[in-house]
Order: C-alpha cells, then sequence, then structure tokens
C-alpha cells in the first residue's frame, strides 16, 4: 500500500484570514470600543507641554545647554529640575540621558536633521511593509498616505525634543524592517528606542512573544537579550539619578489615573492628524484602525497589533491627562490602519450575507 509524504507545516503561521469566530469577536470588540468612545466624557485638559517657562521643552533645552557646556547629564537634569519645580521622584520622572547625549554629540541642528532623516526613513519603509499587508493598490495608497501624515510631521524642532518622538519612530522602522533575514536590524534599532524612552520596553516585550509564538528561537533570544539590556539601563540610570537627589527634592504627583480608553484616545489625538477632528471622529476612525491592523493577515500587522495593545492597554490604568504625547510611540503606524478595516469588514461580514443567500434559495 502507497502511503503519501506528509508536507511538513511552516514555522510561521500561515497568511489567511482569521476563522469567522475571531473575525466576529473583533468586530463585536470593535463596535464596543466606538460605543465606549463616544459616550465617555474627553479626559480634562492637559497643560501645556511646549511652555515657554515651565513645559517639557524648555526643561529638556535647558538641560541640553548645560549638557553642551560639559556638565554631566545628571548633575544638570537635577538642577534644572529643582529651578523649574519639575518632581525628582520616582527615577522615571527624569528622562534617560540618551537624547541628550545625542544633542550634545550632533548640536541642535544637527540633531534636527537626523530626527528628520529618521521620519523619512521611517514613512518609506512602514509604506513599502505596508504592500505586503494589502492586495488593492488603492488601499495600499491611502494607507501609505495615512502613514507619511503621520510620520513625517513629527520632524519639527519642538517635538525632536521629546524622547518618545525619536524613540516612536525608531519603533516604526524596527517594526517594517524586521523580517525572517532582517530581525537583527529590528533587534537593534527596537533596543536604541527602549534606551532613549523606556515606553519602548513593551514593544521589545511583544516582538519576543511574536517570535516565540512563532518558534522563532533565534530571534526570540535576541529580543529577550534587547529587554534585559535595556531593563540593565533603567537600573543604571536609577541608581544615578539617586546618586543626585537631595532630601527636599519633589516626588511626582503619580501616574495611576485609570484614564481608560478616553485616555487611549486622547493620546491618539494629541500625536496625528486626527488632532484638527472631533473627539467623535477619533472615537470612531481609532478602533477601526485597530481592528484594520488585528484582523490583516501576515507577520508584520499581527506585530503591529501586538505593539499596539502592549502600549495601549497599560495606559488604561496609567497615565495623566498632560502624558498623551505617549501616543508618539504609535503615531507613525496607528492610522494607517484604517484603510486595512475594509476588506476586514467585507470578510467578516461574507459568511451572514452567503448563509442568507443560501437561506432565501432554499426558501
Amino acid at each position: 500500500m502507497c502511503h503519501s509524504t506528509p508536507v511538513p507545516a511552516a514555522r510561521s503561521f500561515p497568511a489567511k484570514p482569521p476563522n469567522h469566530i475571531v473575525a466576529r469577536l473583533l468586530v463585536a470588540a470593535t463596535i464596543v470600543l466606538i460605543a465606549i468612545g463616544l459616550l465617555s466624557p474627553p479626559p480634562p485638559a492637559a497643560r501645556a507641554a511646549t511652555s515657554a517657562e515651565r513645559g517639557d521643552a524648555a526643561l529638556y533645552r535647558a538641560i541640553d545647554r548645560r549638557v553642551a557646556v560639559g556638565e554631566t547629564y545628571y548633575v544638570a537634569a537635577a538642577a534644572e529640575h529643582r529651578a523649574r519645580e519639575f518632581p525628582l521622584r520616582p527615577f522615571v520622572a527624569v528622562r534617560l540621558p540618551a537624547r541628550a547625549w545625542l544633542y550634545r554629540l550632533a548640536g541642535a541642528a544637527g540633531a534636527l536633521w537626523g530626527l528628520r532623516a529618521l521620519a523619512l526613513l521611517a514613512a518609506v519603509a512602514t509604506i513599502y511593509r505596508l504592500h505586503t499587508a494589502v492586495t488593492s493598490r488603492a488601499l495600499w495608497g491611502v494607507a501609505g498616505c495615512l502613514a507619511a501624515v503621520s510620520t513625517l510631521p513629527l520632524a519639527n524642532p519642538v517635538v525632536a525634543l521629546w524622547p518618545e518622538c525619536w524613540a516612536g519612530l525608531l519603533v516604526a522602522l524596527s517594526l517594517a524592517l524586521r523580517d525572517e533575514r532582517h530581525w537583527r536590524a529590528a533587534v537593534l534599532l527596537g533596543l536604541i528606542a527602549a534606551l532613549l524612552r523606556e515606553l519602548a520596553l513593551p514593544y521589545l516585550v511583544a516582538m519576543a512573544v511574536a517570535a516565540a509564538l512563532e518558534r522563532r528561537r533565534g530571534e526570540t533570544l535576541g529580543w529577550v537579550t534587547a529587554t534585559i539590556a535595556a531593563m540593565t539601563a533603567l537600573v543604571a540610570h536609577a541608581v544615578a539619578v539617586a546618586a543626585v537627589l537631595q532630601p527636599d527634592d519633589a516626588a511626582s504627583q503619580g501616574w495611576v489615573r485609570a484614564g481608560g480608553w478616553s485616555f487611549d484616545l486622547a493620546m491618539a489625538r494629541a500625536t496625528t492628524p486626527l488632532a484638527l477632528f472631533s473627539d467623535a471622529t477619533a472615537a470612531i476612525v481609532v478602533p477601526l484602525a485597530l481592528y484594520g491592523w488585528a484582523s490583516t493577515p501576515g507577520g508584520y500587522a499581527r506585530r503591529v497589533i501586538l505593539t499596539s495593545l502592549a502600549l495601549l492597554a497599560p495606559a488604561l490604568l496609567i497615565g495623566r491627562p498632560e502624558n498623551s504625547y505617549w501616543g508618539l510611540m504609535l503615531a507613525p503606524v496607528w492610522l494607517a490602519g484604517l484603510p486595512l478595516a475594509l476588506p476586514a469588514i467585507v470578510r467578516a461580514v461574507a459568511p451572514a450575507a452567503r448563509a442568507r443567500r443560501q437561506l432565501a434559495i432554499a426558501r
């Protein structure tokens, strides 16, 4: 008797739409998020972060000036935090030093041009990678335009002072470059993002989880190693901040505010072109964009949605209204998922439509 040889299973997940049950659950979750967003009151107004006298931008500029003339970063940061009544406790109230060191090395003008180059690379790479997520040129064009208008405006002198801007662009570039051959470059970019802002740590964890689920042992080890390295750097940062503390230094009022989905929407509006539209528009668009990413087959879309969940889920509990700039971590890719929602909706409703037609014919 002849036996056929079984075909070995692929290592990665199959690139096919989710089954009907999962598709319907995603549709239901999207409808729930839209309803919550439309019915919830907007978060309290945040203080202006770009105030010339007391804002974060002024703080970063002052620290950069001190570091540029040879003062050590932690001494400079502590002095400016005290002068401007910014908290020094806990240690995460003080930014990691990487961005200030970059500004000292390249100068403000050089760093700005570096950020512009990074934004251009992130936009081009994201647009190119979106081509693998959609089959329609029209949808690809719309998604690419949304990625471009969400990414390129970030390269301006004020936003460049925020380490979240640099980290978000690096995360977007890392996501776009990552494939079976170039995952090492993606790991390196992700690590640099986490060294600039510890908010990128969930990205490293999400990528490690994705690699582990696909049974890519070498890549999983790479992401885990990057996570450990970033956490080690964060511990060193905590030690350095502790070394310059004084007994009367101010402590932060805390970040646990349980802003819920309203805070996630506020992050999207604060850092994407949704700022030009109403709260209701954001309440509809953001869930649809996430639904588009979640429903699109392939490793790229899978990693984008895992990264989004890793960053948005903690923000349901953690974050004050003035922290809405944290949305910079997702700004380059957030809205690009909106055009991807259309074919996902078609796939979700098609089985039900076919069943109704068959029932009508049977009658």
